[in-house]
C-alpha cells in the first residue's frame, strides 16, 4: 500500500488545533500515513540601522518580530510533537515553516502539488466578515485542486 501523505496548513488558531485533533482521530490508526504541518510567514526585512533614536526603535521592533517568528516555529514543533505522542511514527511527522513569497492559498497549492500530497486538511473561520468581500483561503485551495488526484478535507 502506498503512503498516504497529508498536508495540514497550520496558522496557530483554535481551528488549526481542531484540524490536528481531526487528523489524530481519523488517521492515527491508518498504517503508512505521513503528516506534514505547513506554515508560511511574512519574513522580517533586513534593514541597516544606525544609532539614531528612530532607527534604534525600529531595530527593537524588528528584533521583536524575529522573536515572534521563532516562537511560532516552536509552536509548530509542539504541534508535530502532539502528533507523535498520538501514535504517528516520528519519521512520518514533518513540518514546513518557511517565508511566504506568494499569497497564502497559492503557497498551499504549490506545496500540495510539489510534495505530491494525497490529502489536505483545511479549516475555515465562518465568522469572519471578510468572507463577504473576498474568498477564503480554503475555498481558493479547494477550487484550485478540485480536479487533481487529491482529497481536500475541510
Amino acid at each position: 500500500m502506498a503512503t498516504l501523505k497529508i498536508l495540514v496548513p497550520y496558522n496557530f488558531t483554535c481551528n488549526d488545533e481542531k484540524a490536528v485533533t481531526f487528523v489524530i482521530h481519523s488517521f492515527s490508526q491508518v498504517e503508512d500515513t505521513e503528516i506534514t504541518l505547513f506554515h508560511t510567514y511574512v519574513p522580517v526585512p533586513d534593514i541597516e540601522v544606525s544609532d539614531k533614536t528612530v532607527m534604534a526603535r525600529l531595530s527593537g521592533n524588528l528584533s521583536y518580530l524575529r522573536q515572534k517568528i521563532y516562537d511560532l516555529e516552536q509552536s509548530i514543533k509542539d504541534a508535530a510533537e502532539r502528533l507523535i505522542e498520538a501514535g504517528f511514527p516520528k519519521e512520518k511527522v514533518h513540518y514546513i515553516f518557511k517565508p511566504r513569497h506568494k499569497e497564502t492559498a497559492q503557497e498551499i497549492i504549490d506545496q500540495a502539488l510539489e510534495g505530491k500530497f494525497g490529502a489536505i486538511v483545511l479549516n475555515h473561520n465562518p465568522h469572519k466578515i471578510r468572507k463577504f468581500f473576498m474568498p477564503s483561503i480554503s475555498k481558493k485551495v479547494s477550487k484550485a485542486l478540485t480536479h487533481k488526484e487529491l482529497y481536500v478535507i475541510g
